[in-house]
């Protein structure tokens, strides 16, 4: 039998890798006749260089590094892939909120200036079809500090440009916008935007209604930054004479969907297909016997766009049974198998609270790969 497990990242503990290895080391120890692929995956947020860089290293890719500014102006080394003219960028590397301590972060004045810089690089190296990893970023700026990194001048009501790394804060002071040198340099440049939420900029169910308190952002905080996404993004339609504040993952990173759309006329696609079509995932699937997917937390949420949901889509049509296994799991067994899963299974279930299934979290994956094995196998 061929088993391929294929994980996303279990957040606060163990990389999609680590993840994989994990569960994979109980299915060998159990089963050591039988062969076992590990393919790590991710749906476009944080991780997703270190999914896809053994498999595009191996093709010829290579990781190129560079000191950046962080969401709140500090020095970041940030990594993405390339190769010939194509590059690979998360943003969480240079934006992300596990950059900036819980007790340090204040939204507002997060800046996504440095994933700007990282673009900036990587054009500068030959770069013209350019891939944006959106999420577990720590900014909503509307991705506006990007542009202004990438040359886009930014002015106020007295016609003064803004000079400081734009963030949220700055929002009612943008009265006007300078897209030439901007324009002049990256018309040649192909974005896609790789994301794994549908949410739209503005409204109840937008980028800073929703994602903003999952950031940190609290009381004032949140209403200033509704009110100031909403303005600035009438300037940018006034610019571009083209609305995307409902466009569906104009929300996505703090509203830097919609940036990557008004600015390079960016295309969006589903975070973990993008993923599992560069890793060549399909090839490995028809393959195998057997799939073992999952993720941290597994909920309502996991099933639109998520790394298992996307990895059940593709299994499920090549009548490959698929097992979940999570750190955390927020719908009933009977549910998961009515989606398609043949079984699933938790960490938390098996220790004594959260603090500790994230502690043991390798632990408990290898006790679930023999226990899987030695049901299955």
């Amino acid at each position: 039998m061929t088993v391929l497990v294929a994980l996303d990242s279990f957040k606060g503990s163990l990389s999609a890798r680590e993840a994989s290895e994990a569960l994979a080391k109980g299915i060998r120890s159990e089963r050591p006749d039988e062969k076992v692929i590990v393919l790590p995956v991710a749906d476009g947020g944080d991780g997703l260089i270190d999914c896809l860089k053994d498999d595009l290293l191996a093709d010829g890719w290579q990781i190129k590094t560079v000191l950046v500014s962080g969401p709140y102006g500090q020095n970041v080394e940030a990594s993405y892939l390339a190769k010939g003219d194509c590059a690979v960028i998360e943003m969480a590397s240079c934006c992300g909120l596990t950059l900036v301590p819980k007790e340090q972060r204040r939204v507002i004045y997060a800046s996504s200036y440095g994933l700007g810089e990282v673009i900036r690089d990587a054009y500068l190296n030959g770069a013209r079809q350019i891939h944006i990893g959106l999420g577990g970023s720590a900014t909503n700026d509307l991705g506006l500090g990007c542009m202004q990194a990438l040359g886009v001048k930014f002015f106020d009501a007295d016609g003064k440009p803004i000079t400081d790394h734009i963030s949220a804060n700055d929002f009612s002071k943008i009265a006007r916008l300078d897209t030439k040198d901007f324009s002049d340099r990256f018309q040649d440049v192909g974005v896609w935007a790789v994301c794994d939420v549908n949410n739209p900029l503005l409204g109840p169910t937008g980028a800073t209604a929703v994602f903003g308190p999952q950031k940190g952002v609290q009381g004032d905080d949140l209403s200033r930054m509704q009110s100031g996404m909403a303005y600035a993004a009438t300037v940018l339609t006034g610019h571009f004479l083209k609305d995307f504040s409902q466009s569906i993952s104009s929300g996505a990173a703090g509203g830097m969907g919609a940036a990557l759309m008004w600015f390079f006329g960016a295309t969006r696609l589903r975070g973990i297909d993008a993923v599992l079509d560069m890793i060549g995932f399909d090839g490995i699937l028809k393959k195998s016997d057997y799939v073992l997917t999952g993720e941290g937390s597994f909920d309502d949420q996991s099933l639109s766009g998520k790394a298992p949901s996307g990895v059940l889509d593709r299994a499920s049509r090549n009548n490959k049974p698929t097992f979940l296994v999570v750190g955390s799991l927020r719908i009933t067994i009977d549910r998961c198998k009515e989606l398609g899963f043949a079984n699933a299974y938790d960490l938390l279930s098996r220790s004594s609270g959260l603090t500790d299934s994230l502690q043991k979290a390798k632990e408990l994956l290898t006790q679930i790969g023999r226990q899987w094995a030695k049901t299955y196998l």
